[in-house]
């Protein structure tokens, strides 16, 4: 997890987007730690609806932040000499994605407050699409999985948060070319759970 400074910018920038209105919940680093994975990051991750952007861009430039990068999917924000640390917005533009936000919970951590996080099933499908887009970084996002998916199996997750739907993991790890990958996680983490068993006299 990151500074008491990425916690306040996080609690700015949230703020804004509520007050415009705007649905967006966590992802990345920062929606692990809601998991109960906390890993340090700098940087914030937000998933929202591409038709926001006019007032995303406002709300940024206001705060202080420049866009150095801008697709259909994604927008990236940093600050002047890097002062905030920066800011990364992934857009979503089917009914599926918006499906994703609709899901979101308005979790509770005691470090980083009540925010609007995905659900871990949504975490592991976004990370797949990751993997899919994007090979070259598959090791990262494959450790994510692996150890969210672990984490849920112990059920060491939140119970704020719904259960793992395996069926839907796997609908769209199919759609993305992914299933066999998926598949081999899961199995891997059942038979890994069932092989270290404790044994008492």
């Amino acid at each position: 997890m990151g500074s008491q400074k990425l916690v306040n910018i996080l609690k700015i920038i949230t703020e804004n987007l509520s007050q415009q209105k705007i649905s967006f919940a966590l992802i990345g680093a920062l929606a692990l730690s809601y998991y109960g994975l906390p890993r340090y990051t700098s940087d914030i991750d937000i998933l929202t609806e591409d038709h926001f952007w006019p007032n995303i861009s406002n709300i940024m430039k206001k705060l202080g932040y420049n866009c150095y990068q801008k697709s259909k999917s994604f927008a990236q924000f940093d600050s002047e000499h890097g002062v905030y640390g920066k800011i990364d917005f992934m857009f979503v533009n089917t009914q599926d994605g918006k499906e994703i936000l609709d899901k979101r919970i308005n979790a509770k951590d005691n470090q980083l407050g009540e925010q609007y996080v995905i659900q871990p099933t949504d975490y592991i499908i976004l990370k797949f699409m990751a993997i899919a887009n994007n090979p070259d970084r598959a090791q990262q996002d494959e450790a994510d999985i692996i150890a969210l998916l672990e984490s849920c199996h112990h059920h060491l997750v939140p119970d704020q948060f719904d259960p793992i739907n395996t069926e839907r993991i796997l609908y769209f790890a199919d759609r993305f070319g992914q299933k066999k990958r998926a598949e081999q996680y899961l199995k891997n983490i059942i038979n890994t759970s069932s092989n270290n068993q404790t044994f008492h006299l």
